[in-house]
């Protein structure tokens, strides 16, 4: 309960200073952008990131594990996915060791607002407000888990909005459900495991076909 009062505490107080005129320390770190590595990567890292991917899709049994850099997976990102598919615009995307991946992007601050359990703030902030961007910094810890078929799953464990920490829950009470479908990922029936080093993405395969039992 003290959680969830948090996330409508950060919204409500956004909406005061919106409509009063005033400030605080909260607000003031929510509004300021975190501080973000510059990352660098190229039509290539595109071409060869979507490549590998085509090849895991169309069931290309490999015994080398499949690599993907960091630079290839913001290339594919950027590049190649709708932007709709995203939660935040211009992601940058660290890989980190012990299986964690930070994404760094953009919001506007209406689309949190209308996608989170207090829309009605939407009628009360400015629309210059609601076109405001904020940036979300989101750590998850990725871990493969066997159903019908492999599944990637990104489990958040720290969540800032601007510079300000919260409760990594509150991401999902943030955004609807269809927002945050890339933090669950479908994998070719073939993948056994997905790991994440600094870095790079490591895919390892089956050495035999999956059962269809």
């Amino acid at each position: 309960m003290a959680y969830g009062g948090c996330s409508f505490a950060v919204l409500g107080l956004l909406a005061v200073t919106a409509v009063v005129g005033g400030g605080g320390w909260v607000v003031t770190r929510i509004l300021q952008a975190p501080v973000i590595e510059s990352t660098r990567f190229t039509r290539e890292d595109g071409v060869r990131a979507q490549q590998k991917i085509v090849d895991l899709a169309l069931h290309q049994r490999r015994r080398d594990p499949v690599l993907l850099t960091e630079a290839e997976v913001n290339a594919f990102v950027s590049r190649h996915l709708d932007p709709a598919e995203l939660p935040v615009g211009e992601p940058v995307i660290r890989l980190r060791d012990n299986d964690t991946l930070e994404i760094i992007g953009t919001v506007a601050l209406g689309r949190l607002v209308r996608e989170s359990p207090v829309a009605a703030l939407a009628d009360i902030l400015p629309r210059w407000w609601l076109a405001r961007p904020v940036w979300l910094s989101i750590a998850a810890r990725a871990a493969t888990s066997s159903e019908r078929r492999p599944v990637l799953r990104l489990e958040p464990r720290r969540l800032l909005i601007g510079r300000q920490r919260v409760p990594a829950f509150v991401l999902r009470l943030l955004f609807e459900p269809s927002s945050l479908r890339l933090m669950r990922i479908a994998l070719p029936p073939e993948v056994q495991t997905v790991r994440i080093e600094r870095g790079r993405v490591i895919i390892q395969q089956a050495t035999s076909p999956p059962s269809r039992t």
